[in-house]
């Protein structure tokens, strides 16, 4: 089978999603609103990660250089073209914020402050705006197809960072953390962090793979391959270290976020993640990381964990929570619309990129 023939199948498989989600989310949302705006939020958190994480990425090339930009830069440019889309998914959980969120209205919070409507959605605008501008910036100024921006832009380029790290750090305080306002965490950001990074990663791996077999992308792969391993092993590290934290420390106000996500069916859904998030990809990216079998299946086996973290970050806060086809519509609707356009940028973008040159 051609490459064609493969990519015009996967096109088809996101437009068939697509229409799927949106008629599921149309029912849903139809019959249950609070419950859509519930599911829909699982959406934004998961897909969110492929803008973010493509954006960093090219950013920190900026930085520190590295021949596997040569490999990626179709996909980590169609990947950050997503950012408007992804962004402005937000729109949604705000028009639902007082079925999804405990805190609208209540004023016997120590944060009211902080966590007020006004505040948030204020909050959320800058996030949207900053996002895209730093994506703008990541697609538009001048770079060759393996190179960075030139040294006198470098320094706009860890502004960006800097911009993406902290506005990120309060947008998961903000979109997650909140849905239990009693529980607080210093490494939960870098956790959520690490979570969209190695969704952003994983998907741009697993398109570099599915490229045609070359000397060139093999050794490229191995790079990518490389990052992500390291990324993979922060992402364990640090939710271990929350885990850790807080088991030892046994706070009232604390313990209950992990008491509710490893109690019943949510216990073996943690196995899940660990086992097909870090252990798996762990071994598979130790042994191999130049096989494109492997690393493919590295990166699907990442992005399937980092969904159902989306689920289980969002869900078990919820006093009555959406039913799982609204889930699944709501990933299917946004996922749909996201990939057709990666896709459309990845098939016809890559024409515009190496008119930029191969510097």
């Amino acid at each position: 089978m051609s490459s064609e023939r493969v990519w015009t199948g996967i096109e088809f498989a996101a437009l068939a999603a697509l229409a799927i989600g949106i008629i599921g989310c149309a029912v849903g949302s139809a019959g249950n609103a609070p419950a859509f705006y519930r599911g829909w939020l699982c959406a934004y958190i998961f897909w969110l990660g492929v803008p973010l994480g493509a954006v960093t990425l090219i950013l920190v090339h900026d930085l520190t250089g590295g021949a596997w930009m040569a490999s990626a830069r179709p996909t980590l440019a169609a990947a950050a073209t997503t950012m408007p889309v992804a962004t402005l998914a937000g729109i949604p959980v705000l028009l639902g914020l007082r079925a999804v969120y405990p805190w609208p209205g209540a004023s016997d919070l120590g944060n009211a402050w902080y966590l007020n409507t006004g505040f948030f959605v204020l909050r959320y605008a800058i996030d949207v705006v900053l996002w895209n501008g730093v994506a703008a910036y990541a697609l538009w100024a001048p770079r060759g197809i393996a190179l960075g921006v030139e040294p006198g832009l470098r320094w706009l380029s860890a502004i960006g960072l800097m911009l993406l790290a902290y506005t990120a750090s309060f947008a998961s305080i903000d979109w997650v953390l909140s849905l239990d306002p009693q529980f607080w965490s210093a490494v939960f950001p870098m956790i959520t962090g690490a979570h969209w990074f190695n969704t952003g990663l994983a998907l741009v791996l697993i398109v570099v793979a599915m490229q045609p077999a070359s000397v060139l992308v093999r050794d490229h792969l191995g790079d990518l391959a490389a990052i992500l391993f390291a990324t993979v092993i922060f992402w364990a590290y640090v939710e271990f270290c929350q885990f850790l934290i807080v088991w030892e420390e046994n706070l009232a106000h604390e313990i209950p976020w992990y008491l509710r996500r490893i109690a019943g069916a949510w216990q073996t859904v943690t196995w899940v993640i660990a086992v097909a998030g870090f252990f798996v990809p762990f071994a598979l990216l130790l042994w191999r990381k130049r096989s494109r079998l492997v690393v493919i299946t590295a990166g699907v086996l990442i992005l399937a964990s980092r969904l159902i973290e989306s689920w289980w970050l969002v869900l078990p806060d919820l006093p009555q929570r959406p039913p799982f086809w609204l889930d699944l519509a709501a990933m299917l609707a946004l996922g749909g619309l996201m990939l057709l356009l990666f896709l459309r940028r990845l098939r016809f973008g890559a024409l515009a990129l190496a008119g930029a040159g191969a510097t």
